[in-house]
């Protein structure tokens, strides 16, 4: 059962627009991202969206999505081919959005 809080964050994140912090969660090493994340707290509404790059990569963005607060809201996205989203289904079965993209030739 949510409580009051949890309603009226999934109410305010529905009506306004993520912060999309993908640039950093690509330029940033794991370390920085993390205390880049503490300063990003006060943030309702977060989301990152990328081109595949490795398992390792697809697993932090689980994490990210996982270690969500119950005051701020996580989205993530990979664009993938069907092959490489399989080398980790399950990091998409888990909270990573996956757009199939074209395997190129």
């Amino acid at each position: 059962m949510k409580n009051s809080n949890q309603i009226e964050l999934q109410e305010q994140t529905k009506e306004s627009k993520p912060k999309d912090i993908s640039h950093d969660f690509i330029t940033m090493d794991v370390y920085d991202f993390v205390k880049f994340i503490k300063e990003c707290r006060n943030e309702p509404f977060l989301s990152i969206a990328i081109d595949w790059r490795d398992v390792s990569t697809a697993r932090r963005l689980k994490a990210f999505v996982d270690q969500a607060s119950r005051n701020q809201r996580r989205v993530a996205k990979i664009r993938a081919t069907r092959s490489q989203m399989n080398l980790d289904v399950n990091a998409f079965a888990s909270g990573v959005e996956w757009e199939e993209v074209e395997e190129s030739d």
